[in-house]
């Protein structure tokens, strides 16, 4: 029986703001891949680049992507495909709202007072976005490969995008702050797609049926998330003041950044579940004694 399933953003948080290196918490990783401890990918990405990242990290089962907007799980990880979802290369794809077209049509009706405030990741060149973000030219194009949110570059000021922030949620979608770029879609979220996706892991996989749910994260589009999940780990960002919870227990604060912090905060919050695991195990145990 695995103790926990985690739930982890990756810019800024298991991989290293600047360099996209997870170096620092390769030894975390194998720790939790020999304790059958799924790391499930919560990320502003598309599947293209975290499928890539996937491999790299060695890791195999879903991967939750686009702010939350669609999950692609393994055909073979074991939990049954839903009904109208998506088939594609070996795995299935629940999708939580419309594909990006909609949202593109949706963000043109706001005109030109907008729309020279921001740039559509999509629109630039894959030598632009290597710019913005620092990636090589083919990890940018897969950058580029976005199907269900918008991804926008902000050239206007802070209060600017909160403005606009207020525009989008009037036309029934989400505007989300991540390390890098501004997210529209239309419905899902990081947390929405956690809590699915978690209920389903331990519904139809029997050694999860106990384990606890653990997010972990750097950006104000991670609160969310990391606001539902059983144990949340904050990573201390280089770029980027730490977001405000509301919760108060169950929450580890890195003291390192990035993947250092992620390895650290991690360990600490998985001896914390082992150690709830077995204080429950052993109260039932003396319940059961008591009752015969």
């Amino acid at each position: 029986m695995s103790t926990a399933v985690i739930y982890t953003d990756l810019d800024g948080t298991l991989l290293d703001h600047h360099t996209y290196s997870f170096e620092a918490a390769g030894p975390a990783l194998a720790m939790l891949k020999k304790s059958g401890i799924p790391v499930i990918p919560c990320t502003s990405k598309t599947r293209s680049e975290t499928t890539h990242l996937m491999q790299a990290l060695d890791l195999d089962g879903p991967m939750i992507i686009e702010n939350g907007a669609a999950i692609w799980v393994p055909q073979d990880w074991g939990l049954v495909r839903p009904e109208n979802a998506l088939d594609d290369a070996g795995a299935w794809c629940h999708r939580f709202g419309p594909p990006r077209s909609l949202i593109r049509r949706q963000l043109a009706t706001f005109g030109i007072e907008w729309s020279n405030r921001y740039q559509c990741l999509s629109d630039l060149t894959d030598k632009q976005v290597a710019a913005v973000t620092g990636l090589d030219l083919a990890n940018a194009a897969r950058a580029k490969e976005r199907q269900y949110c918008e991804t926008l570059v902000w050239l206007g000021t802070p209060s600017d995008r909160r403005a606009f922030a207020k525009e989008v949620e009037s036309m029934d979608m989400q505007c989300v702050q991540g390390g890098r770029f501004v997210h529209v879609l239309a419905s899902g979220g990081k947390a929405q797609a956690v809590s699915w996706l978690h209920r389903k892991i331990r519904a139809e996989r029997p050694e999860y049926a106990a384990a606890v749910s653990v997010a972990a994260g750097d950006a104000e589009n991670d609160v969310a998330m990391l606001e539902i999940t059983d144990l949340a780990l904050l990573v201390r960002s280089p770029v980027n003041e730490l977001p405000t919870l509301e919760r108060c227990s169950g929450v580890v604060v890195s003291e390192a950044m990035g993947p250092a912090g992620w390895a650290e905060g991690i360990e600490a919050l998985i001896l914390r579940a082992e150690q709830e695991s077995d204080h429950e195990r052993l109260l039932s145990k003396r319940l059961d004694n008591h009752a015969a």
